[in-house]
């Protein structure tokens, strides 16, 4: 099974509004929901779990109602950090060792079904674990005969896991405060990249959101 794990627990703040950046309505539908439907619509994707803000788990229970996201299995709070609510999303529902699992962030509403689908085929194809980046092909060659991190190299997300790897890694590195989900797992797995998009940016700022709002 392959289990896609969004996570938007954050407020935004580099963001001015009154509400969370990742429910701010773009062409009257909320920046999330973009992200979401990417994977609701992959042909690749089984299941969905959403890791939300703790005080807007109920809206977002909403949101899944309205859009008929019927991949949407379980909805939780998320933690204090990105990674407690990564683990949150991890260990919400009864995985298998086996189960691929893409861990997304939510406020990167614009990675396409061929990203998704590379992750999942990379893994398969490869083992180790997998992750998006963005750079020029001389640096992702690079990476590639490393199997690490260069510091030209982009990170984007999906992240590609099996669960047992990474559900074991965060239980053994809880609190370590990681940047993201392959740092838990790169001195011991192979690391593998598959090539993002420029267009699969991280909204982050008003100057994001602007250039979202553009493409859309």
């Amino acid at each position: 099974m392959n289990i896609a794990v969004i996570v938007f627990g954050g407020s935004g703040s580099r963001i001015h509004s009154n509400v969370p950046k990742q429910f701010i309505k773009i062409k009257d539908k909320e920046l999330i929901c973009y992200t979401i439907d990417k994977f609701e619509s992959s042909d690749d994707i089984d299941e969905i779990v959403l890791v939300s803000h703790g005080d807007y788990l109920e809206y977002v229970r909403k949101l899944v109602d309205k859009y008929h996201y019927y991949k949407v299995k379980n909805i939780v709070s998320g933690g204090n950090s990105r990674q407690s609510s990564v683990k949150n999303g991890l260990f919400s529902g009864n995985f298998n060792d086996d189960d691929i699992v893409l861990i997304h962030d939510g406020d990167r509403p614009l990675v396409t079904h061929k990203i998704i689908k590379e992750n999942i085929e990379c893994l398969i194809e490869n083992k180790g674990i997998v992750s998006t980046v963005l750079d020029e092909k001389k640096a992702l060659k690079e990476v590639s005969n490393s199997g690490r991190k260069i510091d030209s190299l982009l990170i984007q997300t999906p992240q590609t896991f099996r669960f047992k790897d990474i559900s074991l890694a965060h239980k053994r590195k809880e609190g370590l405060e990681l940047p993201d989900d392959i740092s838990l797992l790169e001195d011991e797995l192979q690391v593998q990249y598959v090539i993002g998009d420029p267009y699969n940016f991280k909204v982050t700022t008003d100057i994001d959101l602007q250039f979202l709002q553009t493409l859309l």
